[in-house]
């Protein structure tokens, strides 16, 4: 009987976590648990596959093995896959109100229970993919539990596709934190997850070398795994697309030959191939001259070996005189070896030109990068620092809501996507972002509880969907006062503790979303701790004198070194990295550079990150020391200065710029909502540099030549100002600085090496209105960045 307390424990947690329901019965259950397969298509391979797959998910969950057969029994109970023209025998009329859509992949799903002596549930797809999407929105709306397996007696849909390209990058290669450690089992495993959730491309990355293998994970050379990958994809009926760069110098007319050789041979030996993608650059810059007659020549190469296949371009990195010169030649010469563009991460331009400027024969396919959280395509807003330097590029990311608004803001101008990404700490945004391609007005609460459900089992699913909800609210607003962040441990704490072994032990989901929680609550006890000492080292500080400058300094170090009072702190990192190795053992994902291997530390490698200071300790340290080295004096301005640092007194202003909570003067030229991806507003940036103040290790900056502008309102107009700046960041970029549209405050300035704070004398005339507007112009460089200013009036 203990199965079934926990079952009640299960249902009580699920209704006191969350107000989450996942749809009720409308009427009877179906069960299922006896009903035998039928393949109504045995000539056609996916349609068999499909039936393999609901056949085969079933038993992972249930641990009944239903019967496949193209036979239909008389008296049994049936699930009939069958595509549009082939009806089996025996089977009643599809209903009048429920027809099959008349578009490709679309499917209908109905219950006949008035033809036979025993019910049937008809899959009927528009094609052979109709049939496979069918069996995945099927598994979706079974209720599965160990030893049950129930439908809603009701259920019945019909659905098309709304996007006709919905795939996802899986690359074979040491840039992602996962996959290069799988095996072709294991990529099996998650084409057919994602296929069950609407996915119909899977995007792969080779060499044109067939011996390379990149990562101390593969077991194959990225060769030979690829040309499974590519049979194993095709078999589930997805297209198979190819990233391949150009990064060879193929202005060398014998280079150009030579790649065009290997490449001959990697098309030859994948088994299905439909798409190259091809980007212009990130990675490669070949110019222009050069790169477009070798794709014409690489375009002829692979319709040899697939006759159907195309070459897709995108114009990542391009300079505008290198887009002006590409979108010439489309409009002049409408060369036919194109098949369509690509808009992609580092194109400086929005996806709306894109589509203007690019010949209306050309489709444009969307390359979105839903797998970072900073340095990237769409990083996460006014995201708090301590999360940007902990959690960094590649956490766990599940951010339905942003994923909703970013995809159905920017697919309107697409045929599809095919994601970025670099292994599983996106796998939730996959699922989104599959999902709204298939209906952009699905709810994402929707595909979160077909996720929970699915991934996590009937029992968890509910409260699991609301706790990955939960994720993307952890990082809204300040860590020190967001109340979620703990209210979301508790709740995966308790389903940990509700859960079987199993999915603690080996369900990576599972497993990943309790390391997320774990570890947003770590960082923000450890900053509770952290800002506390940084107070106290101010206090002492704030107490020197001429006389007691060492003893201050001790004191202040004093305080900075203090221990945690916060007991649970060493409890959860203990947890984290047993967590990471349970995550590495059941996928190989690499959660740390020494112990597994990650390519780097922003490849997802959380772990690195534990001991990271949340405060300036390292900086402050430093600084303690050349002031020991000061003569008095000097010793006490310096002092001054640091405890001052943020607020220069009545009249001045200061703006930590990249800390969504500290720059207030910030000029937004377009909300979040409207420009996501910060083409023509500002958005954060982080850096990790580990003896930098924290407020240097952060800046806002703007891409693609955008100004970036502050504005001050209330200023005393008699007054003198200084402007005080600092310069900051990986882009190193050269800027001008402008008030007021026409007074230069500095003409064009690189960034000082070694970083510190630089001051312009601001015209009195410029501050007369009681108003300034500051813009920093791009001279050179891929963008502006700016870490602080202070605007100190005399």
């Amino acid at each position: 009987m203990m199965w079934i307390r926990r079952a009640l424990r299960l249902a009580c947690l699920v209704a006191l976590l969350t107000g989450w329901v996942y749809p009720a019965a409308a009427g009877s259950s179906l069960d299922l648990s006896k009903a035998v397969i039928i393949i109504a298509d045995p000539d056609k391979p996916v349609v068999a596959k499909a039936a393999v797959l609901l056949q085969e998910e079933i038993k992972k969950r249930t641990g009944i093995t239903l019967a496949v057969t193209s036979a239909i029994p008389s008296k049994d109970t049936v699930i009939v896959l069958v595509t549009i023209g082939a009806p089996p025998a025996g089977l009643g009329e599809q209903p009048a109100d429920l027809a099959v859509p008349d578009k490709p992949e679309g499917y209908a799903i109905w219950l006949d229970t008035t033809t036979r002596v025993a019910p049937a549930v008809c899959l009927v797809g528009h094609d052979k993919r109709g049939a496979i999407f069918a069996v995945g929105r099927l598994l979706r709306s079974l209720s599965m539990t160990p030893g049950s397996v129930t439908l809603d007696s009701r259920f019945r849909v019909a659905s098309a596709p709304e996007y006709a390209l919905r795939g996802h990058h899986v690359g074979y290669d040491n840039l992602n934190n996962t996959f290069d450690a799988w095996s072709i089992e294991q990529f099996e495993q998650y084409c057919s997850d994602l296929v069950v959730f609407g996915t119909n491309a899977i995007e792969l990355t080779a060499p044109t070398d067939p011996a390379k293998k990149d990562s101390p994970h593969m077991k194959r050379t990225m060769w030979d795994m690829n040309i499974d990958m590519s049979r194993v994809a095709g078999s589930y009926g997805m297209d198979v697309w190819l990233f391949l760069p150009t990064l060879e110098k193929v202005e060398d007319p014998s280079i150009a030959a030579q790649e065009l050789s290997k490449r001959a041979a990697l098309f030859k030996a994948l088994p299905c191939l439909d798409a190259v993608m091809a980007p212009g650059g990130d990675p490669g810059d070949t110019p222009l001259p050069a790169l477009l007659p070798f794709l014409a020549n690489v375009a002829k190469a692979l319709r040899e070996s697939h006759p159907k296949a195309g070459i897709w371009l995108s114009n990542q990195g391009f300079e505008p005189e290198k887009n002006a010169a590409l979108f010439d030649y489309l409009n002049r010469e409408q060369p036919d070896w194109l098949a369509g563009m690509v808009y992609g991460p580092w194109a400086k331009m929005s996806l709306r030109e894109l589509r203007d400027r690019t010949p209306k024969n050309y489709p444009i396919r969307f390359y979105p990068d839903i797998t970072h959280c900073v340095r990237s395509q769409y990083p996460v807003p006014e995201w708090d620092p301590a999360f940007g330097h902990t959690l960094g590029r590649e956490p766990f990311n599940p951010r339905p809501e942003a994923m909703t608004r970013i995809h159905n803001l920017l697919m309107p101008m697409s045929i599809g996507s095919i994601p970025y990404s670099e292994g599983v700490n996106d796998d939730v945004n996959k699922i989104l972002w599959s999902g709204l391609s298939w209906d952009s007005k699905t709810p994402p609460k929707q595909i979160l509880q077909e996720y929970g459900r699915y991934f996590m089992g009937d029992a968890l699913g509910d409260a699991a969907a609301s706790g990955l909800a939960d994720f993307e609210r952890n990082w809204t607003g300040p860590l020190l006062t967001n109340k979620t962040v703990p209210e979301t441990y508790a709740k995966w704490h308790k389903l940990e503790q509700a859960a079987d072994t199993k999915s603690s032990s080996s369900n990576w989901r599972f497993q990943l979303a309790l390391l997320r929680a774990t570890y947003d609550e770590y960082v923000r006890r450890r900053l509770i701790e952290d800002t506390a000492r940084e107070q106290k080292c101010m206090d002492a500080l704030s107490k020197a004198s001429e006389p007691g400058i060492a003893a201050a300094l001790a004191s202040a170090r004093a305080a900075l070194s203090a221990p945690d009072g916060d007991t649970q702190i060493a409890v959860m990192r203990a947890r984290l990295v047993e967590l990471g190795r349970a995550i590495f053992d059941s996928i190989g994902m690499q959660l740390d550079v020494a112990h597994y291997k990650a390519l780097n530390p922003e490849r997802g490698a959380v772990l690195e990150f534990l001991d990271t200071p949340l405060n300036n300790k390292n900086w402050l340290n430093a600084q303690f020391q050349a002031i020991a080295d000061a003569p008095p004096a000097e010793a006490l301005k310096r002092i001054g200065a640091i405890v001052k640092w943020e607020s220069p007194g009545p009249g001045s202003y200061y703006d930590d710029l990249g800390n969504g909570q500290k720059q207030p003067h910030l000029v937004r030229q377009a909300p979040w909502a409207d420009d996501p991806g910060g083409v023509a507003a500002p958005m954060e940036e982080f850096n990790d540099i580990k003896d930098y103040r924290l407020s240097w290790e952060d800046q806002a900056q703007t891409l693609f030549g955008t100004p970036l502008r502050m504005k001050y309102d209330g200023l005393d107009a008699s007054a003198q100002y200084t402007l005080r700046v600092t310069y900051v960041g990986r882009f190193k970029s050269t800027m001008r600085l402008v008030a007021n549209g026409k007074t230069e405050i500095h003409g064009p300035l690189k960034q000082p090496d070694p970083v510190a704070p630089v001051e312009f004398v601001v015209p009195k005339a410029v501050t007369s209105s009681g108003a300034l507007e500051l813009e920093w112009r791009l001279v050179e460089g891929r963008g502006c960045q700016v870490a602080e200013v202070w605007l100190l009036k005399e």
